[in-house]
């Protein structure tokens, strides 16, 4: 069964992700971000839509909290989604050594764009915006216009479309949009 005839899962819910500490400049954009988003659940076409901020961070030092999310486990999952699929999440997310706060040796940094979006299918990743191919990048705005034209994903040969039956879970979807 190719992607595009896949059954659905389920709801589609989008996470979208956003800097806490963007620059000033950056903020009306984020804005402008999260409204597109919520207009998608407003309008029934997703289920859900969450935001939430994250920040760049140091994995070492984020295992030793008590909180339940974690940025570093959110990437390494949006990792695993980009390597079964065939796409790069870098330079979006980069990894780089910095000087550590704790001892005289450098610690791993784990750094995240400004903007970033999940599209989850029945609880399953099925796409993370910003990443690359080797032919384009594809943008939390392409991913978006997606979402608004019925489709999951912005690649046609791999998205699948939001219509479907919702009383039958193994209701074919219809055919992306060309």
């Amino acid at each position: 069964m190719s992607p595009s005839t896949l059954p659905p899962l389920g709801p589609v819910r989008v996470a979208l992700f956003v800097r806490a500490d963007p620059a000033t400049d950056t903020v009306e954009r984020l804005g402008e971000l999260v409204a597109r988003a919520r207009r998608l659940e407003d309008r029934d076409v997703v289920a859900e839509v969450e935001v939430k901020t994250w920040t760049t961070v140091r994995p070492a030092l984020e295992a030793l909290s008590d909180s339940a999310s974690s940025v570093s486990a959110t990437v390494a999952a949006f990792q695993a989604w980009a390597d079964r699929a065939g796409y790069s999440l870098a330079p979006a997310f980069t990894r780089c050594e910095t000087r550590s706060l704790l001892h005289s040796g450098s610690s791993t940094e784990l750094r995240v764009p400004v903007a970033s979006l999940a599209v989850y299918e029945g609880g399953e990743l099925r796409w993370v915006a910003p990443c690359v191919d080797d032919d384009r990048t594809y943008t939390v705005e392409d991913c978006l216009a997606a979402l608004e034209g019925g489709v999951i994903t912005p690649v046609s040969d791999r998205g699948l479309s939001l219509q479907y039956h919702e009383t039958d879970a193994l209701a074919e979807p219809s055919e992306p949009p060309q």
